[in-house]
Parts: structure tokens; sequence; C-alpha cells
């Protein structure tokens, strides 16, 4: 959904969306680490001053993420809330050095706000680093790559495991 920031009445605009998983996905151009395993539901307020446009709101879905250690996939609950602020770019700002107080305003190239692009931004913004379907997560097995979590793998117990530059330590440049 598309916001025309001239439609926004000076008392501010309230919104409820929902939105389907592959209409955010569309967004990115399916170059997504998660998926979405059911509908985006979000809460937005938009406060608009001199151009300027104030966001707060509330995101909540359920993506498909895998598991950083053992590669698992699982259904990860996402809720958040965000604030975001939008400035109309002007043409004298085209071109300027960026301040830290810069870096988290948002320059409107035209006159609309795309609601899909700020959902997706703030998932992806929000999404831990390494995601674990549990905490106690044992992943694989260095050597055979055997799931850890289903039991232990056949590998020898203590037995150093051979690096893969081990044969470039008897390497010698004549």
């Amino acid at each position: 959904m598309k916001i025309d920031i001239y439609d926004i009445p000076e008392d501010g605009l309230t919104l409820d969306l929902t939105e389907e998983g592959k209409a955010l996905e569309e967004v990115a151009g399916g170059k997504l680490d998660f998926r979405f395993a059911s509908t985006v539901a979000a809460h937005l307020e938009l406060s608009k001053t001199d151009g300027d446009i104030f966001v707060r709101g509330d995101v909540k879905t359920t993506l498909k993420l895998s598991c950083s250690r053992c590669l698992k996939d699982f259904d990860y609950g996402f809720s958040s809330t965000f604030t975001d602020f939008y400035s109309k770019k002007r043409e004298a700002e085209k071109e300027k050095e960026l301040k830290p107080e810069d870096m988290e305003v948002n320059y409107l190239e035209g006159h609309e706000i795309d609601t899909n692009e700020l959902l997706l931004s703030q998932i992806s913004l929000e999404l831990p680093m390494n995601p674990l379907h549990d905490p106690e997560c044992k992943g694989l097995c260095p050597n055979c790559g055997a799931d850890l979590n289903l039991g232990e793998c056949g590998c020898p117990k203590g037995g150093k495991t051979e690096s893969k530059f081990a044969k470039l330590k008897d390497f010698k440049i004549k």
C-alpha cells in the first residue's frame, strides 16, 4: 500500500494493515534470508509537520528462519514496535556529508511512502543475527555433519580434527 503524504491530515492518520507475506517478499525481489509463515499485521500512526512525516507503529508476524547451528527451519514469532522519520528530499541537500543524526532520517524521493517497504525494512532490522530454534541447540558435527541434537555421531572422541590447511605446513618454496 502506498500512502500519499499530501493525504495525511493535520491531526494525523492511523492505519491497521494486514498484508500477505508474498507481497513483502516481492518488494525484496526474493532475496531474503527468511520466509513469511503467516500474514503481517501492523498498526501505523502517521503525523506530518512541514513536509516531514513521523511514523510510529508495531508489526506482528510469524517467520520461517533457519537455525544458525543445525540449519533446521523453524517458526519464529516476530513482534516489534518502531518509530521512523521521513523527510522530503530538498534539492540543496542531495550532495552533502551525512552526520550521525542524519542516519535516522529516510529521505523521500517522491510524495509516497510504501508501507510494504517500511514493514519489510523494520522486520529485516529486528531479526536476530544468529537465529536458534533452541538455545541449547548442539549444532552439527564439524567432521561428519551429523545433527548432534539427535544423538552422538560416530566420530572418535577427543581426537584433533585435521585442518584443511594442515598439508601446507610442509610446503616449502624453493
